[in-house]
């Protein structure tokens, strides 16, 4: 994720996620911006976090939204640059689209900020150990990919193993093994269930067992192929 203004660790629970507009269309009046804001309520209901998603919005400039962000202190997250298509003929149906696809940033930020929440513990707490897997995922995908030192890589993956044991002593659902055994692999597809299984991991943590559903199916699907 990648926060251009405001802290990770220390969010403020109102954020802006938004998105470069690549192309001119009609459709977004020429505009260089499509942003959207979400606010997480301090309360809670039944231990469920309530999120709020306002509508889309275009913007002239990414100037204007900084300094809509930089004055009312909003976290401001970007999100991948789009490519217009003359095709596109549906603005809602677009812009869903776009939060399917960005659906684990902001999973990833309401778990920094359930993280804030918490008291300070001894332990690592679930959300930490889920973002230090993901972190040391991500690195070890780095180093792979530029042939990095192997005794650097070794101690990452017994760093992962160990994760492993700690977030299924946490929460069953959290298994490492099988990205373990394929993460040194090259391929792309490897890096498709490094994202997969961290959006399952922020899924399951959230409560949304609907989607780690989803989620798990894919992961499986892939993994298949790469197995077999």
């Amino acid at each position: 994720m990648k926060i251009e203004h405001g802290d990770i660790n220390n969010p403020t629970g109102n954020a802006i996620i938004y998105w470069r507009l690549k192309k001119k269309s009609k459709m977004f009046k020429n505009a260089k911006i499509l942003a959207s804001n979400f606010v997480i309520s301090a309360l809670q209901l039944k231990d469920e976090t309530l999120v709020v998603n306002f509508p889309p919005v275009l913007v002239d400039s990414y100037e204007d939204l900084l300094v809509i962000a930089e004055s009312n202190n909003i976290d401001l997250i970007k999100g991948e640059d789009i490519d217009l298509s003359d095709e596109i003929d549906d603005f809602n149906e677009f812009y869903k689209a776009q939060i399917e696809k960005h659906n684990g940033l902001i999973q990833e930020y309401l778990i920094a900020y359930k993280q804030k929440r918490q008291p300070e513990e001894t332990e690592k707490s679930l959300p930490q150990l889920i973002n230090l897997a993901s972190e040391t995922m991500e690195s070890v995908r780095k180093l792979i990919k530029i042939r990095g030192n192997r005794d650097v890589i070794r101690v990452k993956i017994r760093l992962l193993e160990n994760l492993h044991e700690d977030l299924n002593r946490t929460m069953r659902g959290f298994d490492l093994r099988n990205i373990i055994h394929i993460i040194e692999r090259p391929g792309t597809e490897v890096d498709r269930l490094i994202d997969l299984y961290k959006r399952k991991f922020y899924a399951i943590f959230l409560e949304n067992y609907e989607q780690a559903d989803m989620l798990k199916r894919e992961i499986w699907r892939i993994e298949q192929t790469l197995y077999f």
